[in-house]
């Protein structure tokens, strides 16, 4: 039986560091070795560098695949169950990928539906594609409740207050300006019913999205404390709409 792939996150730094951290620390061994046996004493300290930060770039590609392959999985069901859904909403999630969050919703939403909305970059994930999300909506059962769009986050194609909870993984961080990010959090508030949920997971500008949502009138923003089950560790930026 085929399985979903939910993609490797940053394909191309990890193949980066998996296979340029052992080149480098091969070179800095070397490097060290050769200037060690002419005295350049400068070239030692430096040879010695590139060896260890080669290691460090070696053990973070081991912890980003671990994240992608496992932890991610952790901390998605560690954010949807704290949205405590009924099972009849409406949930977004804003820069799906490969449905990762959008699909975990979907299962917890039988008489409901799974809104996602993505650009469909390649550098944060390979093969990133609307139809690769579908074909995981179809392996894991909801395709039934799940409606995938292509559409930039900020000028969601939705109206407003027509969904009960909005969610991000990883995305919102891919805006470049602090403007564009801002923008982003307005329409996700823009489409947020009253009483609704919103859950921004990220691993930076967490404390910004937590202040855009309170500046836009959502009850009692914040941001969380660090989990590790994502590598880089994320937060998690939360509100509610009065």
């Amino acid at each position: 039986m085929k399985k979903p792939d939910y993609g490797l996150d940053a394909p191309g730094l990890v193949r980066g560091f998996l296979f340029g951290g052992p080149a480098l620390s091969a070179a800095g061994w070397f490097l060290s070795g050769w200037a060690k046996g002419k005295g350049y004493g400068p070239l030692i300290g430096f040879g010695a560098a590139m060896f260890y930060t080669g290691i460090v770039f070696f053990l973070e590609s081991l912890l980003m695949m671990a994240s992608s392959y496992y932890g991610k999985f952790r901390a998605r069901d560690g954010l949807l169950d704290s949205l405590h859904l009924r099972g009849d909403e409406t949930v977004l999630d804003v820069g799906c990928g490969h449905g990762l969050l959008l699909i975990g919703a979907a299962k917890r939403l039988p008489r409901g539906r799974s809104l996602g909305i993505d650009l469909w970059s390649q550098v944060d994930q390979g093969n990133n594609s609307r139809e690769a999300t579908i074909r995981n909506a179809r392996l894991e059962g909801v395709s039934d409740r799940v409606e995938v769009r292509d559409g930039d986050m900020r000028k969601l194609p939705f109206p407003d207050a027509s969904v009960d909870a909005v969610v991000a993984n990883l995305a919102i961080h891919n805006i470049s300006s602090r403007e564009g990010r801002r923008q982003a959090i307005s329409e996700i508030v823009r489409v947020l019913k009253p009483g609704g949920q919103i859950a921004l997971m990220d691993f930076k500008h967490v404390g910004q999205y937590a202040e855009d949502l309170k500046g836009y009138g959502m009850g009692d923003a914040r941001a969380s404390r660090p989990t590790f089950w994502i590598f880089p560790p994320v937060r998690v930026a939360r509100g509610r709409k009065d």
